[in-house]
């Protein structure tokens, strides 16, 4: 799994970070958290994820891979085009 999300990442540096900040957001929201709620269940601050909103940066691989688990959505989700 991890050579998959790796590659996958590797791919996603090249889509929009605008659209990855919107998925992001979009599944946030479809659960009801707030960034600070998402943040203190994914062990980040609620800056960081307001950072990965913005579409400022894309989350290192460990981070996206406890968001996508908390989000319950498949990596790809947030990385594919």
């Amino acid at each position: 799994m991890v050579r998959q999300v790796i590659q996958l990442y590797t791919e996603a540096i090249k889509m929009t970070p605008k659209i990855f900040a919107k998925r992001l957001k979009d599944a946030r929201e479809e659960y009801g958290y707030s960034q600070k709620q998402l943040g203190l269940r994914v062990g980040l601050s609620d800056k960081s994820i307001s950072i990965y909103e913005k579409g400022s940066v894309y989350p290192p691989i460990s981070n996206l891979i406890r968001i996508s688990k908390e989000l319950k959505k498949d990596v790809e989700y947030f990385i594919k085009d």
